[in-house]
């Protein structure tokens, strides 16, 4: 309502300056005109006969009174106007028009979100095999690296299924366990000595701690080595050494491959428990169970 006061003020005042402007047409012929000389100069003559300033200003009054009644025809259109804009019917046809350009647009955000989703994932993918190809696979091959997680990730989603289905315990530690050994023999040592480094997983075991009076410790193991192979066979993480080092005949030698400080050595320890905690084996990509 407010609105349409000021509105109206508006017109009013239009209407004034509409009236006073069409009394100064009609008293004033425009500029060149060839209207009645006579009643135009009884208009402005104050020394011009009655007749002529009576017939001027007739004439003047006559327009006026067109120009008003044009104007008042005009209002009246106008007020019908506000009175539409201002019913019901109109309210709620603007108030359903609001919501929905507020759904489309809601809608349109949505649909624009989900696009980006989709382009986020398949960036991820194409990242994904961009890593792979920097570390030394051609890119068909990275792809059926991919392929590859995703069927043994998908095997391990069912065997947890079934697990509780049968209302078994599921551990899923020995689950990833079993993901990373199906990809090493997929893939073979070398090439998974690649796809580890390619994510920035560790490829090896970095000794943390050695354990005083252990097998370890007088072998001459030390924190900070990183122990590559074990009895000959590569080691790329604590379940693949404590696997080898508990399999085999109890206390026989073994040789240990080492890095120290960037130098290549060897080691005797008993076959068993070595006494140390370390590191390593870290895959660089997802755990295998998802949703």
């Amino acid at each position: 309502m407010h609105m349409n006061r000021t509105f109206l003020a508006i017109i009013f005042s239009l209407a004034a300056g509409f009236a006073a402007g069409a009394w100064t047409t009609v008293a004033t012929p425009p500029s060149g005109s060839q209207g009645d000389s006579r009643h135009t100069a009884g208009a402005f003559d104050a020394a011009a006969p009655l007749e002529d300033r009576i017939a001027a200003l007739e004439q003047a009054v006559s327009g006026e009174r067109d120009a008003r009644l044009v104007l008042e025809e005009q209002l009246h259109g106008l007020y019908a106007e506000l009175e539409r804009i201002d019913s019901p019917e109109m309210n709620e046809l603007m108030r359903t028009l609001a919501e929905t350009s507020q759904a489309r647009e809601q809608a349109r955000v949505q649909q624009a979100g989900r696009r980006d989703r989709g382009a986020r994932m398949q960036d991820r993918k194409d990242m994904r095999v961009g890593q792979l190809v920097a570390g030394g696979f051609t890119e068909d091959r990275a792809r059926q690296i991919l392929e590859f997680e995703d069927e043994t990730r998908m095997t391990a989603l069912q065997a947890e299924y079934e697990a509780r289905r049968n209302g078994e315990t599921f551990n899923r530690w020995d689950w990833a366990s079993d993901y990373q050994a199906s990809l090493r023999e997929q893939l073979g040592d070398a090439d998974f000595e690649k796809y580890l480094t390619a994510q920035g997983g560790q490829a090896s075991v970095t000794v943390r701690e050695v354990i005083g009076a252990s097998p370890a410790n007088r072998a001459g193991l030390r924190p900070g080595d990183q122990i590559l192979s074990y009895d000959g066979k590569r080691v790329f993480g604590m379940n693949d050494l404590k696997s080898m080092a508990f399999s085999g005949d109890p206390g026989e030698d073994v040789i240990v491959d080492i890095e120290r400080n960037g130098q290549r050595m060897q080691l005797v320890l008993p076959r068993g428990p070595l006494g140390i905690t370390g590191s390593g084996g870290g895959m660089g990509v997802r755990s295998p169970f998802g949703g």
